[in-house]
């Protein structure tokens, strides 16, 4: 398995306002998941789905439908082939992301934009940083492969804002 937490823990300023994400669509790559709610690792890193076609929601800190910004990771690859977020890298601005909340209500977003960060020295505090206005942040593995670490050194983030209804 893959790792996608970054190395520092999550602010413990995070808390949990909005709803419950239950499915993500991005057009744009083909990507259509179900989201489950996921929390912290033993050594407080923000944890991965287990399943590679599943998005995971940071549920200790914002949901959707309020101010903040609500963290969603998945997989790039497993297996040999790309799962999930496997083409995360080609979202550009303006590309629309619908969340269903669990309540059935959908919500667009629009990619603002998009960094590969190296996960030793990824901006933890402005990614995982909480906003007046709601956004999300989708995140997943990256960059070169270590085989000695059997990981990603890198992590593609993108950041998208709530587009009014």
């Amino acid at each position: 398995m893959l790792a996608l937490a970054f190395t520092a823990a999550a602010p413990a300023s995070a808390h949990t306002v909005g709803a419950a994400p239950a499915v993500i669509d991005i057009p744009r790559i083909g990507t259509h998941a179900e989201i489950v709610p996921l929390g912290q690792d033993e050594d407080g890193t923000m944890q991965s789905p287990t399943d590679p076609d599943t998005v995971g929601w940071y549920n200790l800190g914002t949901g959707i439908g309020a101010p903040g910004n609500a963290l969603l990771d998945g997989h790039v690859d497993w297996g040999g082939r790309l799962r999930v977020f496997g083409l995360l890298r080609e979202l550009a601005p303006g590309d629309p992301i619908q969340i269903t909340d669990a309540n059935g209500n959908v919500l667009t977003y629009s990619v603002t934009w998009t960094r590969l960060y190296d996960a030793n020295s990824a901006p933890v505090d402005q990614i995982f940083e909480q906003t007046p206005d709601e956004q999300i942040t989708l995140i997943t593995c990256g960059g070169a492969f270590d085989r000695s670490a059997h990981m990603y050194v890198s992590r593609w983030v993108v950041r998208a804002a709530r587009q009014p209804t």
